[in-house]
Formats: C-alpha cells, structure tokens, sequence
C-alpha cells in the first residue's frame, strides 16, 4: 500500500479492502448486515461507491478478532454500535471456555488417531508366523469389571456390558477394546471369553504393566484364536519361558481395515520371565 492511498482522507472499497486484508465482497456483506458500514456513499459523484476513511482500521480490527473467534455476527452487529469493557469480558470468558471444550475434543481425536496409527503400524510391520520376546512399556488402558460367562452368557454380551458399564473416566467408545485374560490357564481354558475387557483409552486409572511379553498373532474373526495359544504354551516350553501374568489380546486389524472378518489380525500378549540370563534387548525367535 503506497503512501499516497493512506494520506488520503477516503479510500474506495478496493483499496480499504487491501490495506485491512479483506475481500472486497466481505466488506460488502458487512455493510448490508449493518455490521461495518463505509463512511460515505459517493453521491455527490452519483456513483453511490462506498468510500471507507482510514481510521475505520481501528473499527475492522475489533470485527476481525471477534470473527475469528466465531461470534455470531448478530453479537458483532450489537459491539458494533455499542460496546464496554465488562461486555466483552463477559464475551471473552464465554468464547474462551467454548475454545477449552474444542481444544479438549481435538485431544481426544488426535489421541484416537494416534493409537489407531500404532496398533496398524504393528500390523503391517508384523512377521505372522514368528513369535517375539520383547520389553514392552507400560500402557494406561480402563479394565472392565469381571466378566460373567455363567449359563447362556455370550462373547457379545459380556462386550455390551462392559461398553455399558459406568466407568472412571467416562469410557469413549472410539477407542480399540481388547480381552485380558488374569493368566495363561485361563486363556488355554478358555480363549474366547476374557477374564476383563479393557479399553486402551489412554486417559485410565488402570494400566498394562511394563515388563516381558511373549506375543503372537493369528487371523480370523472375534474369539476364533485357531491353536495359538497351544503354539504359545508349546514356544515358553521349548525356550524356558515361564509364565507369570495376564495375557492381553488386541485386534491390530478388525472392521476399521479389514472388510473379510476372517482376515482380522489377532495379537496375542503374554507376560512371561525366562529362567536363564539374556541381553536385555528385543529378540526374535522364529517358529
């Protein structure tokens, strides 16, 4: 913007709307609205152009924040014409809570996505016919209460009433649900029907302790786990593994990205100590 526009005493729409960085036709929405008006009409040239001066930067600067903070443009309109310090106060306090809530909801998707991102990240980077023996870092999850598969219980209704139970903190849905299994018998016994359901809701009070985990994978749908938990009895057996904690299981693929429910990619976690001495670094054995 030269000199010469901004000593003069009127600017027509055009150049007021390059010297504040608005479009030409938002200025003009804001004068039919009654929001910001120009400060002369050019009749005496029987043009009718709107003519704005340049001290009517100050008034486009407060309708500018107010806009990017979404206030409605009827609460402008009324600022506009009459305004105070308390009045904005007010309005500031109100529009900075609402921004608290958006910046919490965007957490929480940004944390959704993010745990989706690790467990398909798992899945694709997995050796399916491999079994690993790894220090894995403690995970925040929600575990469910006991599960009740007494009479005619089934998978389905154990999983809808731990989605339906009361929980702290509240439970969000959106996150991946897997089984825990209180030991590896259980698991053996009964490898559809999880002691607990946890969610990995990072938020939890509870948690999936840090330590050592013998994990493997098998394909297909919700509670089919083929022979996999023999083949990990089998594999602890023949490398002096000794089971000593819960087992977790965890689809890294289910219907978010697998359309045939045979192909969903089960993870299988068990915490296990090995009664030799080994590097303490992540190792491979292969079946």
């Amino acid at each position: 913007m030269s000199d010469m526009i901004l000593n003069k005493d009127y600017l027509s729409i055009k150049e007021f709307a390059e010297l504040v960085g608005m479009s030409v036709e938002t200025l003009r929405h804001y004068d039919k609205k009654g929001i910001f008006q120009p400060a002369k009409i050019g009749v005496e040239m029987e043009n009718n152009y709107r003519y704005y001066a340049p001290t009517q930067i100050t008034t486009i600067k407060m309708i500018r924040v107010l806009t990017d903070i979404e206030v409605p443009l009827d609460t402008i309109k009324e600022l506009a014409q009459e305004r105070t310090p308390e009045k904005l106060m007010k309005l500031f306090s109100k529009h900075k809570a609402k921004a608290e809530d958006g910046l919490r909801f965007l957490q929480e998707v940004h944390s959704i996505i993010g745990t989706f991102l690790e467990l398909l990240t798992e899945g694709i980077s997995a050796t399916e016919n491999e079994m690993t023996v790894s220090e894995l870092p403690e995970k925040r999850i929600i575990l469910g209460e006991p599960t009740n598969f007494q009479g005619d219980a089934s998978f389905y209704r154990e999983y809808i009433r731990f989605c339906n139970a009361q929980h702290e903190p509240k439970l969000n849905l959106s996150y991946p649900v897997g089984g825990f299994f209180e030991s590896m018998d259980v698991f053996l016994n009964e490898p559809s029907q999880p002691t607990r359901f946890f969610s990995l809701d990072p938020k939890g009070n509870d948690k999936k302790e840090a330590g050592l985990y013998l994990t493997g994978y098998t394909r297909g749908y919700y509670g089919q786990t083929d022979n996999l938990p023999k083949r990990m009895a089998a594999f602890a057996k023949k490398n002096g593994l000794i089971f000593n904690g819960p087992v977790y299981n965890l689809y890294l693929f289910d219907e978010m990205s697998i359309i045939d429910p045979e192909q969903y990619l089960l993870q299988v976690t068990a915490s296990v100590r090995e009664t030799r001495r080994v590097p303490s670094r992540r190792t491979v054995r292969h079946l």
